[in-house]
């Protein structure tokens, strides 16, 4: 079905200018159910290039735009830049495709992303982040939270959505509802962690199923920002390099999984990413690991072994080994 032109979409808003078309645009993700994260994002994106190009749309010139980008970099990390990309070329393709203009500036424009490796915590600063929790209210739920970030690897919105009755104990899993991009999925959980959450369940004894699992004593869901203020915190009262933040426990949740098993395609599946792409970004940090598993399933070794003569003699080889 053809999308309503964004000029009819919008009110008080000049036709044809580059506002009306973020509006056009931004009403148009609304539609489309992306998530409220998502359509903040492009909304700040598309404000800050506004501010610099102006309100013409007809003056976004593939060389105006790529202008904005070059600034960009001057400023920002790649990955930051790439990401204003991406944004930029969802939203003039968009109005390429509602006739508000001929052709999107950055039609056959690409940028190289940049191959960036994320910041993992060591196992020693997640025991001391638990460790730094005091035997409070908020200090129990906030061991709870970070126990269940390390080990299942949640993004923070989806652990803050949770409910009571989504926390299934006795198979020690998740129901997520509406992860990202709306979607719904399966979560899992250690016995430490499980402990961890009874402990924090145990003071809510009045919860209901359609209670928030983290609250605050009023019962109200907690905010990512204050999610962040804890860690933050935390980080900074047990004396840590770096500050920790919520999505540092879902790559350390994927790097201890690929470290133990050498599995990529289990972490995708436990972190419910939809390539492997993440999952490689892993491999490179756990990289001695992994050559360690594949020198020992290395298909052309296998194959090489399975091809070499076996006699039927064996004896004992001095350091107790067998051979021929």
């Amino acid at each position: 079905m053809p999308e309503p032109a964004p000029d009819r979409l919008t009110a008080g808003v000049a036709p044809g200018t580059l506002r009306a078309a973020i509006e056009g645009f931004l009403l148009s993700r609304r539609a489309g159910n992306c998530t409220t994260g998502t359509v903040r994002l492009y909304e700040a994106n598309l404000a800050r290039f506004a501010a610099a190009v102006g309100d013409d749309l007809a003056a976004c010139t593939p060389l105006t735009v790529q202008r904005y980008l070059t600034a960009l970099r001057e400023r920002m990390r790649p990955v930051t830049v790439h990401q204003h990309f991406r944004g930029l070329r969802t939203f003039f393709g968009w109005c390429e495709q509602a006739g508000l203009m001929a052709t999107s500036p950055l039609r056959g424009v690409t940028m190289r992303a940049p191959k960036t490796l994320p910041r993992v915590p060591e196992d020693e600063h997640v025991r001391r982040l638990l460790a730094a929790c005091p035997q409070t209210f908020e200090g129990t739920r906030t061991k709870a939270l970070i126990a269940l970030l390390s080990d299942s690897g949640l993004r923070v919105t989806e652990a803050l959505r949770l409910r009571r009755d989504d926390v299934h104990v006795a198979t020690r899993t998740l129901t997520i509802r509406a992860g990202k991009g709306q979607k719904d999925g399966i979560g899992f959980f250690g016995v430490t962690a499980g402990a961890l959450l009874d402990q924090w369940l145990a003071l809510r004894p009045q919860a209901r199923g359609q209670d928030f699992l983290f609250c605050d004593r009023a019962g109200r869901p907690m905010a990512r920002s204050t999610v962040l203020k804890v860690l933050h915190r935390l980080s900074i009262k047990t004396g840590l390099p770096h500050k920790i933040g919520p999505h540092a426990l879902r790559h350390f949740a994927g790097t201890s999984l690929l470290r133990r098993t050498g599995d990529l395609e289990l972490v995708r599946r436990v972190l419910r990413h939809e390539s492997l792409a993440m999952a490689l970004k892993y491999a490179h940090l756990t990289g001695v690991d992994v050559a360690g598993k594949f020198a020992l399933a290395s298909p052309l070794d296998s194959l090489h072994a399975a091809r070499e003569p076996r006699s039927p003699y064996r004896v004992a080889r001095p350091n107790g080994g067998m051979g021929r």
